[in-house]
């Protein structure tokens, strides 16, 4: 089939009227943008989508550059369309095609200025696009609303911000727009600032045609001078309700006369004065984004607001930048970045396998990796859509499923094989799924538990204990994992499936998460089952060190219980029951429930004859603490193990000996032994929920955990998805109701 024939291009003048009343528009989109790329090595092309009379109803910019024998097209800050019409979009997307391929181009690359949000990746995804890996503008910024008055706009400033404005002025810093023959100046200084922060820098040639071609309609050169001398400059762009400063430099003079906060301060003024209602500072570091993007799922958020001590932030690359930028006020925002939509398969696999090698050399990466990583990239990719229906594989056998929890990072105990054998004692159905990946290794898995928790009553819930596993980082990977989860709870015809993984809520994939299950309609679960905080040990040290990480008084218990004629040994089966009756005892000590010694008893040999295994990375082991003159051991704990970490997850003890500390040789032991079978992680199972609050119920458990260098990690918790959020609400209101009336029975 023939490729469509492109339209013709509009005129130049109807075609910046367009951009500049357009919502979404940017510098990038004007035909004078294109022109000062096609006096470097590019060449551009409209393309616009007319309706009956003529207008413009939606279009874009292409840039389109032939590098190493490969043709791409680029579309900086477009198309320029209403995505959810799809009707308009589809049209002009086809029509962007047939340009790209009458032209050779083997991919359309778009960098829209859609914020970065699941609803807005999903959106291109469905319009046959995929996440690039190679982003050119910025992906997160700071932007400033300079409506209302000056007073106003000064106001949403820090305070030394507005102090250091007022100060240049008083230095007798003046600020004035250049002209062509000031353009020696700005060159010189961008090659200075170049130098001293490590970017590089156009050339001489470049930043005249864009004076030439932008100056005075959509661009300004300001320069901040004193006493006859060039202290800095900045030039700033206009387009449509908004203004961008897009390139900056300064000397090293003078800089206590604040020239750089006067060049800011004069040039939202310039763009008042052009009628821009908000103000682009283009350009912070894109991980200050993702913060941002975790706290807000995805929304702007004010820059003063973000959990980032400035004063501590890295002063190289981008961080002073932030530091400096921040100071204005505004909000912190993200776009979705750089996305591909492939015109030939294979050529656009040789680019990807380009810009792999490209990023490894410049990471250092030895030939090995590198070569690796290349041929990775030569793959074929997985599908854009990250909802896009995957083939879910039922894992039958231990093996299989220990072999693909090996291939996944941190699986938990409680996504065991053997937990699910257990858990299928007890009423439950036991699933183990896994998601494909590329090289033939798994994306993600988890193992699926149901069942009807009231008899008779054909209500089902599910649940994915301390799950699903799989890399938090990779945000296709997690929502192609949430669609999956979301699939099998339904599949299954559960009223809600419930998830608490271990991830910390804390981290940048943590509030990447955090925002897109609420975006996804997950809610955090009234019903915590597991911890929802946890404390970790780090084991990777010597023994010597590990021991001094414990707090003096730790220490000396520790040696204190030795000295006093305290042992610990490796207890068995048999040794079960003296453990339960410890156990029993504590409970009724401290008030927690206790279950009959069958429970315990199925999960304490279950991992001990896991242990027994040489293959099995799953295990545990009793720990039981005697001393010669009793009759029966005095405390005891139970640790289980997966792979590189181990839980503590029983402990008990009597009134026999308390005061000679054998809790804390019997930890000590617990963690020697986790060592010995190869863990580099002692996880204590359970910190307070609200560490800050005095009254949580865990804190003085915290405490004795804390002096053994137990780091908290509060991780996000259980949430619950349900595909009738109604029914959801309702089971929440009724459960403990009818349980309750259930046990007067």
């Amino acid at each position: 089939m023939p490729d469509r024939q492109p339209p013709p291009a509009a005129s130049l003048s109807a075609w910046d009227a367009f951009v500049e009343n357009h919502p979404q528009a940017s510098f990038l989109q004007l035909s004078a943008w294109g022109k000062l790329k096609n006096a470097f090595e590019w060449s551009s092309q409209t393309v616009a989508l007319t309706d009956g009379a003529g207008h413009i109803r939606a279009g874009a910019l292409l840039l389109l550059r032939r590098i190493a024998g490969l043709s791409f097209a680029y579309i900086p800050r477009g198309p320029l369309t209403d995505w959810q019409d799809r009707e308009t979009s589809s049209a002009l997307l086809a029509q962007i095609d047939a340009a790209a391929r009458q032209r050779g181009a083997a991919f359309i690359k778009i960098e829209p200025s859609l914020l970065d949000t699941p609803a807005n990746r999903s959106l291109l995804a469905s319009y046959g696009f995929r996440p690039s890996p190679q982003t050119v503008q910025p992906r997160s910024t700071i932007t400033l609303d300079i409506s209302g008055s000056e007073d106003e706009i000064l106001n949403r400033m820090k305070s030394k911000w507005r102090y250091n404005i007022r100060l240049a002025e008083r230095k007798e810093v003046t600020v004035r727009a250049g002209e062509t023959t000031d353009l020696r100046h700005f060159q010189a200084l961008m090659e200075t600032t170049g130098q001293r922060d490590g970017f590089s820098v156009h050339s001489f040639d470049y930043y005249r045609t864009a004076h030439e071609l932008l100056v005075p309609r959509h661009a300004v050169y300001l320069y901040a001078v004193y006493g006859g001398q060039v202290l800095a400059s900045i030039v700033v762009l206009h387009c449509g309700e908004m203004a961008w400063y897009v390139w900056g430099a300064s000397s090293d003079a003078e800089r206590n006369r604040m020239p750089n906060h006067a060049l800011q301060w004069a040039a939202i003024r310039w763009a008042r004065q052009r009628g821009a209602i908000r103000y682009d500072l283009w350009g912070i570091p894109d991980a200050i984004g993702q913060v941002a993007q975790g706290m807000a799922d995805g929304l702007p958020v004010p820059a003063q607001e973000m959990p980032v001590d400035v004063e501590a932030l890295p002063a190289g690359d981008l961080w002073g930048v932030f530091r400096f930028k921040q100071g204005f006020g505004g909000m912190v925002e993200r776009t979705v970045g750089a996305w591909d939509r492939p015109l030939n398969a294979p050529l656009y696999q040789l680019y990807r396998c380009g810009v792999a090698l490209q990023a490894a050399r410049a990471a250092g990466h030895p030939p090995q990796q590198i070569a690796k990583e290349a041929v990775t990239a030569l793959l074929p990719q997985r599908p854009a859509d990250p909802l896009a229906s995957s083939s879910l594989q039922t894992v039958e056998s231990a093996a299989e499923w220990r072999a693909l929890l090996a291939d996944l990072p941190d699986p938990h105990v409680l996504q065991s094989w053997e937990w699910g054998s257990l858990k299928a004692q007890t009423g439950w159905q036991a699933q183990r799924l896994a998601l494909p990946g590329t090289d033939k290794k798994p994306e993600a898995a988890f193992q699926y538990l149901w069942r009807q928790p009231v008899p008779r009553l054909p209500l089902r819930v599910g649940y994915v204990p301390k799950g699903p596993v799989l890399d938090w980082t990779d945000e296709l990977a997690v929502e192609r994992t949430l669609a999956a989860v979301e699939a099998t709870a339904r599949r299954t015809a559960c009223l809600f499936v419930k998830i608490d993984p271990d991830v910390d809520e804390t981290s940048l994939s943590g509030r990447r998460l955090l925002a897109l299950l609420r975006a996804r309609g997950w809610r955090f679960s009234p019903e915590q089952i597991q911890f929802k905080n946890t404390g970790i040990t780090q084991l990777a040290q010597p023994e010597e060190a590990l021991l001094e990480s414990f707090k003096s008084k730790w220490r000396y218990n520790v040696r204190l219980a030795e000295r006093r004629g305290l042992a610990v040994r490796l207890g068995g089966e048999a040794d079960l029951p003296a453990f339960y009756a410890l156990y029993a005892e504590t409970g009724q000590r401290d008030g927690f429930l206790i279950r009959p010694l069958s429970y315990y008893a199925d999960i304490w040999r279950t991992y001990l004859a896991a242990q027994a295994e040489t293959d099995n990375p799953a295990g545990g082991a009793l720990l039981l603490a005697e001393h010669p003159d009793e009759a029966g051991p005095v405390a005891g704990i139970f640790l289980l193990r997966y792979a590189a970490r181990a839980w503590y997850f029983y402990g008990a003890s009597g009134e026999a000996r308390r005061r000679d500390m054998p809790n804390y040789l019997l930890q000590w032991e617990g963690m020697r032994w986790a060592r010995a079978q190869g863990c580099t992680l002692y996880d204590w199972w359970g910190a307070p929920s609200a560490p800050d609050d005095p009254e949580d119920s865990l804190q003085g458990v915290w405490r004795f955990k804390e002096g053994f260098g137990a780091e908290l990690r509060q991780q996000i918790g259980a949430w619950d998805w349900s595909p009738t959020p109604l029914l959801w609400r309702l089971y929440q209101r009724a459960m403990p109701l009818l349980l309750d009336v259930m046990r007067r029975r």
